[in-house]
């Protein structure tokens, strides 16, 4: 059976949606793995000070399913709390909340200055990088070398550089391809009466187009 996994942060769980899909998901039992990317802020409010209950897992039992918290910064834990709810969620036992509690080394996009975290708590969470930690265990296990896992950094950044290259170089998309790939039914909303992409209305982004 396949499952599926929804990824999310702490500011999301505050909106009613999340109440709701709980709700539901339970109803119907259905396989999907509910992963909290706890990372402590959304975007510049404090997770402690917008939350009655901080602790996220605790709202699972509320709607009948497990709740689980791991140390999102331990690769390995991860793993585990994921094997066991993806193997519940196999057993039609339906879906399982766990809370991944995480850190944002950075801000939150581009427009984020992230002038609100104190230095020092993005200091102590970053000496507790799950990157680097792995490295070491698979290091210490003699599970990797050093040299392979930087050759493995490099094939990283070789990929990325050649994917944005690919993309600088390449002409801008048509038009019509504007609502490809968004909807499951292609004659929904993205393909008029006469067959054509609603988008080809030379009008449709003046938003005027008839829909």
């Amino acid at each position: 059976m396949d499952v599926t996994l929804a990824f999310f942060g702490d500011g999301t769980c505050n909106n009613g949606q999340f109440f709701e899909c709980l709700n539901m998901a339970q109803l119907w039992k259905l396989p999907i793995v509910f992963v909290v990317e706890n990372n402590l802020w959304a975007i510049g409010m404090s997770h402690l000070r917008a939350t009655s209950d901080p602790e996220i897992y605790r709202k699972g039992p509320a709607f009948g399913m497990p709740g689980v918290h791991v140390d999102g910064m331990d690769v390995l834990k991860v793993r585990e709390v994921a094997k066991e709810a993806i193997a519940r969620a196999r057993r039609g036992e339906g879906p399982t909340l766990v809370e991944c509690e995480t850190y944002r080394f950075r801000g939150h996009s581009l427009a984020d200055p992230d002038e609100l975290r104190d230095p020092g708590e993005k200091a102590h969470y970053a000496a507790r990088d799950p990157i680097s930690a792995f490295k070491k265990y698979m290091i210490e296990q003699n599970l990797a070398t050093e040299s392979e896992l930087k050759a493995i950094d490099k094939k990283i950044d070789d990929v990325v550089e050649d994917a944005v290259k690919f993309a600088d170089e390449s002409p801008v998309p048509p038009r019509s391809q504007l609502l490809e790939n968004v909807f499951a039914d292609p004659k929904g909303f993205g393909i008029g009466p006469d067959g054509k992409y609603r988008c080809e209305d030379p009008q449709f982004t003046q938003g005027t187009a008839q829909v």
